[in-house]
């Protein structure tokens, strides 16, 4: 290999020994072997030649073949004796089993593009869809538009690209799957069914009424409708849903602030959903939990007392679960590496569940959530100014030379001054949250007011980097003191390069980034218990994009690291392959290993590389997203077909709806239509009058509360109100 320090310690980087971790539940599954052994003289679809294989079972990667027929891998081993109809030549690239993402949110997006863009293209083959209790099914006709706008408030998903992409051809959840399995798509995907839209199915307008006013005592949930969503959900899993979701977490609300249907359903109607797993036949119960939302308050009026009861309350359920159902349900929750030193505190909850038959992972981000901006992107600082305001930002290199104008400059940079200055000087005041959406979300910066001191306006922006682990002394506030200039000046620097056609990116972290470096994510990535995870594939795409989170896993975690240490190539790879293909029992991916399927990754690490991000007009109706392109991947498999070549596609398109393979399809009812709410009326999606509510609960949040405050100010813009909003 032409970089031997990539896969060994013997460079001067510190690369870090990560033991691999067998768990008994999810140890190598037995793989179904070829009818016979391969002989010489079978001619064998595709021979991958002197490859450095990095098996994803936590191995040292090795040089050897990969031989292939029929959409599986038939032969592993040095310099087999079997020849291909195409063979490839991977000397000096590594060779490794298909990516395996399990927190996407392509629920939507895979009805339209079957590549799932930009995952496929990053090596992804295999998708986990339904993630944070979210998705479009079951839904009856007239619930649509509810759940399009659930779907868009939680996970930013533009609501006119899902009602000109989204081609309903199901009501029940049974007919999503369907309709999934009638598409070719270039990676599996697999889906769990979202609490939101099974509360939605049976309850209706009242999904989430109990954080109304007066919502818990006028619209009690009854036990009978408790029984109906419980079999709504086993029939989903019966019939091929790998599992359940939910969240469970303060910061995920709908369009009127109000929170997510799952964070108010009681500990009995959790237990009734999940067992309702277990009963379908087993699978994953996938949460997005907070573990301290008892009462819906603001952080700072939250009683540590009642914290710690409702922790031990969630947990209570889920220990009587594992009890309940050995082996038949697995659970995955999302954990951000602020609480990395606490892992030690729910380590023994988690092995006390293995014990019981409960496999538990927490999922980790492979870098830190950041809020992207740039001059055409919908927020930015300089939105301050109506001047910058009123530029048309469609074209984004005629804008670029455009801002490039001194006196342009000069007028944008005097507008936004003085109004940052009114914003500040309100904040201070405390009067109202009137300023607040945009500037207390990029500038106040509620990481400081969480006591992390130093972290105050502009330190906490930072021009892009591809390792996503800037220095303090790398923000913008700091470039501004070493310069001498004020800080909006160099930050409209930063987004307008004087040379070149690339247009300037700034990055500010949200959360995983509360020690000013990437220490504790590396910490919780090799943690026993961790999977790399909540690349929301699909979502949250105004303010990022971090579906290519297997590829910085590499490029960073494993090459490039300066900050601190590296982590094993075999290492990360067993991470995002077989330990989650496992714990959402799919024993067929995830390795290397003959009888498995053939969904592999050649990739040359030496060339190995994330591109600046940027904004594409690419969804339905030319609704924009940040993307981000990667490049070094030189052939991507998914069931033994060339889906990417060098990073071009191929137009094959081998993807296919995966079902539960625990699925029981003997205990199917049908009891969807039956249990059917049904409109007397018009459907009420979002309460008048609550507005202000959404955008004070906004304050100080994360991706989902900067994306509700951008389309405020996009409200406000079309009535001629932009400023009060900024």
């Amino acid at each position: 290999l032409e970089s031997p320090s990539i896969f060994s310690s013997s460079s001067d980087k510190q690369v870090l020994n990560c033991p691999v971790h067998v768990d008994p539940l999810i140890d190598r599954d037995p793989a179904s072997p070829p009818a016979r052994m391969p002989s010489p003289a079978d001619l064998q679809d595709l021979v991958i030649r002197g490859g450095t294989i990095v098996d994803g079972s936590g191995a040292k990667p090795f040089v050897g073949d990969v031989a292939v027929a029929g959409g599986k891998i038939i032969a592993v081993g040095p310099s087999l004796n079997l020849k291909g109809k195409q063979e490839y030549d991977a000397r000096g690239l590594v060779v490794a089993p298909g990516w395996v993402d399990a927190h996407t949110h392509f629920d939507g997006q895979v009805t339209w593009d079957p590549y799932l863009t930009p995952s496929s293209a990053g090596g992804v083959t295999t998708c986990i869809m339904g993630n944070c209790g979210v998705g479009f099914a079951p839904c009856q006709k007239e619930r649509r538009e509810a759940l399009i706008n659930l779907v868009e408030a939680i996970e930013d998903v533009p609501g006119t690209a899902v009602h000109e992409g989204l081609k309903w051809e199901w009501e029940t959840f049974e007919g999503y799957m369907d309709a999934l399995a009638r598409r070719d798509l270039a990676c599996d995907v697999a889906v769990l069914v979202g609490h939101s839209a099974v509360r939605s199915w049976v309850l209706g307008d009242r999904m989430n009424q109990a954080d109304r006013p007066g919502g818990h005592l006028n619209c009690p949930v009854q036990q009978q409708e408790v029984e109906a969503m419980a079999a709504v959900v086993r029939d989903a899993v019966a019939a091929g849903a790998i599992g359940f979701s939910t969240s469970r977490a303060i910061y995920h609300r709908d369009m009127s602030g109000v929170l997510m249907p799952g964070s108010l359903a009681s500990s009995e109607e959790m237990l009734a959903l999940i067992r309702a797993i277990g009963e379908g036949g087993g699978g994953v119960f996938g949460a997005n939990m907070d573990f301290r939302t008892y009462d819906d308050l603001p952080e700072g009026q939250m009683d540590m007392k009642k914290i710690r009861k409702h922790w031990r309350s969630e947990w209570s359920w889920l220990e009587q679960i594992a009890s309940e159902s050995p082996g038949k349900i697995n659970m995955t929750f999302e954990v951000s590496s602020e609480v990395a030193d606490r892992l030690k505190e729910v380590e023994k909850i988690m092995s006390r569940h293995g014990e019981r038959g409960m496999l538990i992972r927490t999922q980790v981000h492979a870098r830190p959530q950041a809020f992207l901006q740039s001059i055409d992107s919908k927020m930015n600082l300089l939105y301050l100014s109506r001047t910058y305001d009123k530029l048309d930002k469609r074209d984004a290199q005629a804008l670029l030379k455009q801002m490039r104008d001194p006196n342009l400059r000069n007028k944008i940079l005097a507008e936004a001054e003085k109004k940052y200055g009114e914003c500040m000087e309100a904040a201070k005041a405390g009067q109202g949250h009137q300023f607040l959406g945009l500037v207390s979300t990029l500038c106040l910066d509620w990481m400081s007011r969480r006591g992390n001191g130093g972290f105050g306006a502009f330190s906490t922006i930072f021009p892009w980097t591809p390792g996503c682990e800037p220095l303090p002394e790398e923000s913008i506030r700091a470039l501004a003191e070493r310069q001498g200039r004020k800080p909006l000046e160099v930050y409209y620097d930063a987004l307008v390069p004087q040379e070149g056609s690339e247009i300037g990116v700034l990055w500010k972290p949200l959360n995983n980034y509360w020690e000013k470096s990437c220490e504790p994510i590396c910490r919780v990535l090799q943690h026993p218990f961790s999977i790399p995870g909540v690349s929301d594939a699909g979502a949250h795409s105004g303010v990022f994009n971090d579906a290519n989170g297997p590829t910085h896993l590499l490029t960073h975690w494993v090459r490039d690291r300066t900050r601190g240490q590296t982590l094993p190539i075999e290492f990360v790879v067993k991470k995002q392959t077989s330990e989650i293909a496992r714990l959402f029992g799919l024993a067929d991916r995830g390795e290397i290993r003959a009888g498995l399927r053939a969904d592999l990754n050649v990739i040359d690490m030496n060339s190995l590389r994330m591109h600046k991000p940027f904004v594409a007009a690419d969804l339905p109706t030319g609704a924009t997203r940040w993307m981000q392109h990667v490049s070094g991947y030189r052939l991507t498999l998914v069931n033994g077909q060339e889906t990417f070549r060098d990073g071009e596609p191929t137009g094959a398109l081998p993807g296919r709806f995966v079902r539960n393979p625990k699925s029981d399809a003997s205990v199917f009812k049908g009891i969807a239509p039956s249990v059917a709410w049904r409109s007397n009326g018009a459907s009420r999606t979002e309460d008048a009058g609550m507005e202000e509510y959404a955008l004070q609960r906004a304050q100080g949040g994360g991706a989902s509360a900067i994306a509700r405050i951008a389309r405020e100010k996009e409200k406000d813009a079309a009535k001629g109100n932009l400023r009060s909003r900024l």
